[in-house]
């Protein structure tokens, strides 16, 4: 696909030697040309202040442990650390954001105006693309940001590190690779009950989820923050009895269903006729 050669590595993480047809026309619906765009960010990567984290996850199952990585974003944003988090909007984590914003009626239309206004990205990407096509749609997101300086990768499908290696390399940037394949389903025997998990009056069981979780968190968080991997556990988990991440969440919530509705006023107001 691409001329440059280093590019093609892009694809090659995931094992094969090209980008799926259904992706490869996504891609030019989206840029007028990918490769410059690319090759731009590379540059401007050199010289931007901003550093952003890209977290990048596949399609998170109904009652699976990986779930604990949803609130990976909440935690970094609270530790002033600006991240976007990207993932395919599956049942459990609409079953999550929806009770705080009208996901559906966004139709997943990015808006990165919660960047700069509370250090978060929500990026939810349609449901219906493979595990593959989400993960390279993903990245080439990603890597097309010049503010990006660290990506993470979270998925159980198989990733060449290699080829990471030479995307680190190439464009001067970070990737960390999480596989969630050896993770099962999560201490419960219930549908997740959220006023447990973010609140301060937990029972035995939601304490142990929140264990689960917090260490989930720190294992993946680790190198983006100055705390030894206990320290940072033990913040995490304070996070969830201190409502922090609830905050967080609450607060974008709100920000994004004032940004939603903006939107759709502004389609239904009448144009107006020039004299």
């Amino acid at each position: 696909m691409f001329v440059t050669t280093q590019l093609n590595a892009i694809a090659e993480i995931l094992g094969v030697e090209h980008f799926s047809n259904s992706t490869h026309s996504i891609l030019q619906q989206q840029y007028v040309n990918i490769e410059a765009t690319l090759l731009r960010s590379k540059v401007l990567r050199n010289f931007s202040k901003a550093k952003t984290h890209a977290i990048i996850q596949s399609a998170i199952p109904m009652g699976h442990a990986s779930l604990a990585y949803l609130f990976s974003p909440f935690v970094l944003a609270n530790l002033n650390q600006k991240v976007i988090y990207s993932t395919p909007a599956t049942s459990a984590v609409l079953d999550v954001f929806q009770r705080y914003y009208q996901v559906e009626a966004q139709s997943f239309r990015q808006d990165f105006e919660s960047l700069d206004a509370l250090n978060l990205v929500i990026d939810l990407m349609p449901n219906d693309l493979s595990d593959r096509d989400f993960l390279h749609l993903a990245l080439v997101k990603a890597l097309c940001r010049s503010d990006i300086s660290s990506i993470f990768l979270i998925s159980p499908l198989a990733i060449d590190l290699q080829k990471c290696a030479e995307l680190e390399k190439f464009f001067q940037i970070q990737i960390q690779v999480l596989s969630t394949e050896a993770l099962g389903n999560m201490l419960l025997d219930e549908p997740l009950n959220l006023a447990k998990l973010l609140f301060k009056k937990k029972d035995s069981c939601y304490s142990e989820l929140c264990q689960q979780f917090s260490k989930l968190n720190a294992e993946l968080l680790q190198s983006c923050v100055d705390y030894r991997d206990q320290q940072l556990q033990h913040l995490i988990d304070d996070m969830f009895y201190t409502e922090h991440i609830y905050e967080k969440l609450s607060v974008y919530g709100e920000f994004m269903q004032t940004r939603l509705q903006n939107h759709l006023q502004s389609k239904q107001q009448p144009m107006q006729l020039k004299a």
